[in-house]
C-alpha cells in the first residue's frame, strides 16, 4: 500500500539541509505535506558562516524553518563550556531556536590536554544551564545503535552497513559503550530539570523500548525524536509498540534525518531521482505510521539490517502530536504554522 501524504501536515523536526539546497528542499516540502522543518548543525559542521547562511535559508524557507547550531568543539581550553553558552545566546538573538549536540561529544571530542569529554563533563554545564535560560530545547545524539558498538563479525546486524561506513564502528578500544554514554547523558538531563532535551534516534535506544519508556517517566523534561529508527522501532511487537506511541503521546517528535548537500554537489543532490527516492522515504514513514500492514520494508532497507517491520496504525489524534504539534510546543518559532 502507497501513503503519498501524511494524514496531518507534518514538522520534520530533523534534517540536516545546506542552504545551497533551500530551494530544491522547498520543493521536498511541497511534495511532501511538510509544514516546517528544524534544520540541525550543518552550518557549523562545514564551517559556513552563520548570519549570511541564515539570510540564504530564510530568503528561500521563511519561517518554515527553525536552525539548531551546534557548538564548536575545535577550541577546548579552560572556559570552552563558558565560551559555547556565549555563542549560543548570540545565535539564539539572531534566530536560532535551539541546540544541536552531534554523538562527536563522549566519542571523539577531546580538551586541551586531549582527555576524551564525557558527556556529562561538568565543563558542559554552562551551556545546559544556557539553553534552559533561553528557554531552547537541546536536541542531542549521544551513541549509536547497539550493533555499532558489537563486534564486527557475521553476526553484527548491522556489519554492511558498517563496512561502508568503518567510522561508525565504536565496538573498539578507545571508545566508551553504548550503556556508558547513554548513562552520561541521562546524568545531564537530570542535572539541568529546567532544560528540555530531546534525545535523537529514539533516545539511542529504540532496540531497546522499556529502556525509553523508563527515561521518559523518569525525566519530565526529556522527549524523543524517531528519525532514521523506523527498522528497530517497528520490529518490536505491534501492540507494544502502539502502547508507547500511546503513552508517551505528548513526547514524541517525528524526524527523518534526510541530509542535502553535506557531501555532495548541488547539481548531485537535486535531480530528479534524488527527489523520487526522498519521496519514497517519506511514503514509507507514512506507511508505517498510518497503515496495519505487515513485514514492509522499512526506510534505510536493507543496508540498515535486512529484517522487515510491522506498521503500526497510530490514531489521529497521535498522530497530529507525533507529525507536529509536539515539536511546535518546544520550538516557539513553529507555533503559527496551521
Amino acid at each position: 500500500m502507497t501513503v503519498s501524504s501524511p494524514a496531518h501536515l507534518a514538522v520534520d523536526a530533523h534534517v540536516h539541509v545546506h542552504p545551497a539546497m533551500a530551494g530544491f528542499w522547498l520543493d521536498v516540502m511541497e511534495a511532501n505535506r511538510l509544514a516546517a522543518v528544524v534544520n540541525l548543525g550543518i552550518l557549523e559542521s562545514l564551517g559556513l558562516p552563520f548570519h549570511d547562511s541564515m539570510e540564504a535559508l530564510r530568503r528561500v524557507l521563511g519561517e518554515r524553518m527553525a536552525y539548531f547550531p551546534a557548538p564548536d568543539f575545535r577550541d577546548t581550553s579552560p572556559g570552552f563550556g563558558e565560551r559555547m553558552a556565549g555563542e549560543l545566546a548570540r545565535k539564539v538573538e539572531a534566530g536560532a531556536a535551539g541546540l544541536k549536540i552531534f554523538k562527536d561529544l563522549g566519542l571523539r571530542h577531546r580538551d586541551a590536554e586531549g582527555h576524551l569529554i564525557p558527556v556529562d563533563d561538568p565543563r558542559l554545564d554552562p551551556l545546559w544551564a544556557m539553553a534552559g535560560e533561553l528557554d531552547v530545547p537541546v536536541l542531542i545524539h549521544t551513541a549509536d545503535p547497539v550493533a555499532f558498538f558489537q563486534p564486527l563479525d557475521e553476526r553484527n546486524e548491522r556489519r554492511e552497513e558498517l563496512q561502508r561506513h568503518p567510522d561508525w564502528h565504536f565496538g573498539r578500544p578507545g571508545f566508551p559503550d553504548h550503556d556508558t554514554l547513554l548513562a552520561q547523558r541521562n546524568r545531564v538531563i537530570e542535572r539541568h530539570p529546567g532544560t528540555t532535551f530531546i534525545g535523537a534516534h529514539l533516545g539511542n535506544y529504540p532496540e531497546n523500548l522499556a529502556y525509553v519508556d523508563a527515561c521518559l517517566d523518569r525525566y519530565p523534561n526529556f522527549y524523543v525524536d524517531t528519525c532514521a529508527r523506523i527498522g528497530e522501532i517497528g520490529r518490536h511487537p505491534v501492540e507494544v509498540v502502539r502502547a508507547f506511541f500511546f503513552r508517551h503521546q505528548d513526547r514524541v517528535i517525528f524526524g527523518t534525518d534526510r541530509v542535502l548537500g553535506w557531501h555532495g554537489s548541488a547539481d548531485e543532490e537535486s535531480s530528479p531521482e534524488r527527489m523520487a527516492a526522498i519521496r519514497r522515504s517519506y511514503e514509507a514513514h507514512w506507511r508505517f505510521f498510518e497503515t496495519q500492514e505487515r513485514q514492509i520494508e522499512y526506510p534505510g532497507f536493507p543496508m540498515q539490517g535486512r529484517w522487515k517491520v510491522d506498521a503500526v496504525s497510530l490514531p489521529g489524534e497521535v498522530l497530529e502530536k507525533l507529525y507536529r504539534r509536539n515539536v511546535q510546543r518546544l520550538v516557539p518559532q513553529l507555533q503559527g504554522l496551521a
